[in-house]
């Protein structure tokens, strides 16, 4: 189709080759007018700005123009010198026009291809929703092409439609996914004129990703359907890789998220480190104070022999303690490492390792706060005794630090299923559900028990790595004003 545009440059140069006739009038019979050679320059000026059709159109007008002076000149004299020299001329002309004219064509036709694809490109380029970034697309593309355009996407196991109210089932786009290969329907028989429609195949590395559904009333060359076969090639590619960009910044901001997180974590372990070996370095001076306080006097005066007896028993406390701290700072260099703490098994009478984790943590108001429930169907476990001394320790001097003063704490063991049950439960103040997966983290201590009691952050996490040591397995419980239970599983003597 001419569009108006065309059509005024088509009458402008019309009139310059008739003023170019004008003034080529005065050629005789045995001459041509030197004006013929004018004639090139309304051809070469229509070829260049209205392309194939404008070098045509002009060409011929030429011809035209030149033809009674040529017919004249050649009936007079026959084929003389002027009349060849003219009829070159002419011929010139009528190759150059349309030559030159289907040139400008054709890379005015690629220009518009590669600034279609640039196009696609920048809108595919948007950070958007796949269904929006195909509205933008088939908007983009009906306007260039001046035509309705469909795109249909696969995106996982649905299919994507944007653009026209055309079924992603439409006979002509579903032979295009199925043969993998352009369809084209000459006239869709809806409307008096021929709409034609193409459907060609978006494909990726031999893959058929999509669809695109190109319909226009009027005309559909060849030349354009081949130019849309290859545009939906570029599409394609194009989507694939907005794909792989998108999957791309959701990794890098997923990996920015975890190497953030993993920095916090690390800076929050290291203060807890710091402030963990600050509370030991202090907790083994008092142990040291009273080792050496107690030994001086044993050393440099007389006592009675319950006397010696009771400074003893608190200086066996004292090592006691001492040798927990340093076995805590054992412990938290295996688990930096990421090693299990080593055990020696044994069979361990439960019921008897109860009572004595009650008697090491000392003074009476603690023990009569203890409720030990032990079933008669347990024997024994399978463990080794130094670490299960401090399993039970940890798990009980946790339950009385963090519960009322006068409140009970129940130790309680049963068997079950060739395991031994036990657990330990207080009447606390509970852990809130947001910080209870974490306790068994090392250093993690809840919010509500920072300053409540003193603490390293270490015993939940040391009892978790020695009763897996063991092959077991311990979980916790807790109700916020109620109370906490933490349950622990051991093999049970066959």
């Amino acid at each position: 189709m001419i569009g108006r545009r065309q059509t005024t440059g088509l009458l402008v140069l019309g009139a310059c080759v008739i003023a170019i006739a004008g003034l080529a009038a005065d050629a005789t019979a045995q001459a041509a007018s030197p004006w013929r050679h004018a004639y090139a320059l309304p051809v070469v000026v229509g070829a260049l700005t209205l392309g194939l059709i404008g070098g045509t159109v002009t060409a011929l007008a030429s011809l035209m123009a030149q033809a009674p002076t040529l017919f004249v000149r050649v009936e007079a004299v026959g084929l003389g010198a002027g009349a060849v020299d003219e009829l070159v001329s002419t011929a010139v002309l009528l190759i150059l026009g349309p030559l030159l004219g289907s040139r400008v064509t054709e890379a005015r036709r690629q220009s518009e291809r590669y600034a279609t694809i640039l196009a696609i490109q920048e809108a595919l380029g948007d950070e958007r929703p796949l269904p929006e970034l195909l509205e933008a697309l088939c908007r983009l593309l009906g306007d260039r092409l001046a035509a309705t355009v469909t795109l249909a996407v696969r995106d996982g196991d649905r299919w994507i439609v944007a653009g026209a109210d055309a079924p992603a089932g439409d006979s002509a786009a579903g032979c295009a996914i199925v043969t993998a290969g352009a369809v084209f329907v000459p006239d869709t028989g809806h409307e008096a004129r021929p709409r034609r429609r193409l459907s060609t195949p978006l494909s990726v590395r031999g893959e058929t990703v999509g669809v695109l559904t190109v319909e226009r009333l009027g005309e559909l060359t060849a030349a354009e359907r081949r130019a849309l076969v290859g545009l939906a090639l570029h599409i394609g590619a194009a989507l694939e890789n907005a794909r792989l960009a998108a999957r791309q910044r959701r990794f890098a901001d997923e990996l920015a998220e975890k190497v953030r997180a993993a920095t916090d974590r690390l800076a929050t372990l290291d203060r807890a480190k710091s402030a963990f070996v600050a509370m030991a370095s202090h907790e083994l001076r008092t142990p040291l104070t009273a080792l050496v306080g107690y030994s001086e006097l044993l050393a440099t005066r007389t006592f009675s022999s319950d006397e010696v007896r009771r400074q003893a028993e608190i200086m066996r406390r004292q090592t006691r303690r001492l040798a927990a701290i340093i076995d805590d700072f054992l412990d938290l260099s295996r688990l930096e490492r990421g090693e299990a703490p080593p055990v020696r098994l044994a069979d361990v009478a439960v019921g008897p390792a109860l009572t004595a984790a009650v008697e090491l943590l000392g003074g009476p108001q603690r023990a009569t706060r203890v409720i030990i429930d032990c079933g008669p169907e347990v024997t024994g476990v399978r463990a080794d005794p130094h670490a299960l001394e401090r399993i039970l320790m940890n798990l009980l001097s946790n339950a009385l630090k963090y519960s009322p003063a006068h409140s009970a704490v129940t130790m309680r063991a049963r068997a079950a299923s060739g395991k031994v049950v036990i657990s330990v439960e207080d009447a606390g103040r509970g852990i809130a559900p947001d910080a209870l997966p974490r306790v068994f983290e090392p250093y993690f201590r809840a919010p509500e028990a920072v300053g409540r009691a003193p603490g390293s952050g270490l015993g939940l996490a040391m009892v978790k790595a020695l009763v897996e040591a063991h092959h077991g397995g311990v979980s916790i419980e807790s109700t916020v004003g109620i109370g906490t239970r933490v349950t622990l599983q051991l093999p049970a003597v066959p």
